[in-house]
């Protein structure tokens, strides 16, 4: 099912990033394919289609905790492979922008991010956990003005910019850092304690390890985005 779902996603986002260059090509803005203007767009894209498929089934997650629903299940799974496949496309893009000198080096923040995502995801198909796919999905928001962002720094719109800058910080500390990881937590001890399918591949150590990897990347992007205020 993977195997499909991200050759077809694949195909969604790169005629996404081929459409967006194309844009911007005629606007003198970008002139090689892959390039950071229309890479970024098209993650801004996709993630605001990532935020808002994990929002509108938020109700679900409350409605059938543990899955027992096999519709819900397989609507849930079909989310968890179309993230997955993002992530898998995107740290290739990484690599392929280096590949054609379109970047000098990986953003290894992002690169950490992306291998991050891969392994957590991979975890929770193995465990078939995804409503907890649907949970890190909304985190996902914070990435919807990346494109935009960078548009706005080419053309040195500082008023803009810094809006784009402080919405995300926002997004990082009142979404993510307050509400979207604290939730996660308190959820994974739940349907380890209630679920029955769950009870036996509760492993609450390997959540808070990864949780930790987690916040101290959300530090460093906090920090990150203090500084990029102080520049702009």
């Amino acid at each position: 099912m993977l195997f499909m779902t991200f050759y077809y996603n694949a195909f969604i986002m790169g005629s996404l990033t081929l459409l967006f260059h194309n844009i911007l090509k005629k606007y003198n803005i970008e002139d090689k394919l892959f390039g950071k203007f229309s890479v970024n767009m098209m993650r801004s894209f996709t993630c605001a289609t990532i935020a808002h498929e994990a929002l509108i089934n938020y109700k679900y997650i409350i409605l059938d905790q543990c899955l027992s629903n096999k519709i819900i299940e397989t609507r849930f799974e079909n989310y968890h492979n179309m993230f997955l496949s993002y992530f898998i496309f995107d740290t290739i893009i990484l690599w392929y922008q280096v590949y054609l000198n379109i970047e000098k080096s990986i953003r290894l923040d992002l690169l950490f991010h992306h291998l991050l995502a891969i392994t957590v995801l991979i975890i929770i198909e193995k465990k078939r956990m995804f409503g907890i796919t649907l949970l890190i999905g909304l985190s996902e928001g914070m990435s919807i003005v990346t494109g935009p962002k960078l548009l706005s720094m080419y053309y040195n719109n500082k008023y803009w910019t810094n809006i784009f800058i402080v919405y995300r910080l926002l997004y990082l500390i009142i979404i993510r850092m307050a509400v979207i990881w604290p939730f996660l937590l308190y959820f994974y001890n739940k349907i380890t304690l209630e679920c029955e399918d769950y009870k036996k591949e509760r492993n609450i150590l390997l959540v808070i390890f990864l949780m930790g990897l987690i916040i101290h990347a959300e530090i460093s992007w906090l920090h990150n985005g203090r500084n990029e205020l102080t520049r702009f």
